[in-house]
């Protein structure tokens, strides 16, 4: 018994930093409407991994086209540096952290800039809905986590993807940043 407990306890040792998680706070649809700084239709342009002087660890920068700004100010092209990617051979990955391609379409709700200059997705992989282009240009929102109407505070127990038309979902958005505004109590 002891001897499996010792072997337990240096297999958790030896282990232990594989074990780590990432945790992310998790945000229903219209807390993540009101906390983004910024949200915004992008499409991406490049992707390049990268290490800094001043930082440790891989990073991931991605470029971006913005289409659209919903909510925040942004200029017609912008750049995430997030965490994780691939440089001289080594591999950093954050579990939850998004990965974009070249000419993939995006909504992306960003928090204020972090201390090097670059935003983040909301709840890092919750804050990127991704954008499938049809036939005949027909855009759709692909939906992990459903919009939920002003109020309601829960989802579905079981995750589905079902989609939504581009300009419904921004319309969506901007419902819930205008119910949210007329609600807030005026200053006096």
């Amino acid at each position: 018994m002891i001897k499996r407990l010792f072997a337990g306890l240096m297999l958790m040792a030896m282990g232990w930093t594989s074990a780590w998680a990432t945790t992310v706070k998790t945000f229903v649809f219209e807390e993540m409407c009101e906390t983004a700084q910024t949200i915004v239709y992008v499409k991406c342009l490049t992707r390049e991994n990268a290490v800094f002087a001043d930082r440790e660890g891989i990073f991931t920068q991605t470029r971006f086209r913005v289409m659209e700004v919903v909510k925040g100010q942004a200029d017609s092209e912008m750049v995430l540096t997030l965490p994780g990617g691939e440089w001289e051979e080594q591999r950093m990955h954050v579990p939850g952290m998004p990965q974009f391609l070249a000419g993939q379409e995006t909504v992306l709700f960003l928090s204020k800039r972090d201390d090097f200059g670059s935003p983040w997705p909301m709840g890092l992989g919750q804050g990127c809905y991704a954008v499938k282009v049809g036939e005949g240009g027909n855009r759709q929102v692909m939906l992990r986590q459903v919009p939920l109407p002003p109020g309601v505070r829960s989802k579905p127990a079981q995750a589905r993807t079902s989609h939504m038309e581009l300009r419904d979902f921004l319309t969506a958005v901007r419902e819930v940043l205008n119910l949210n505004q007329q609600e807030a109590p005026s200053e006096q």
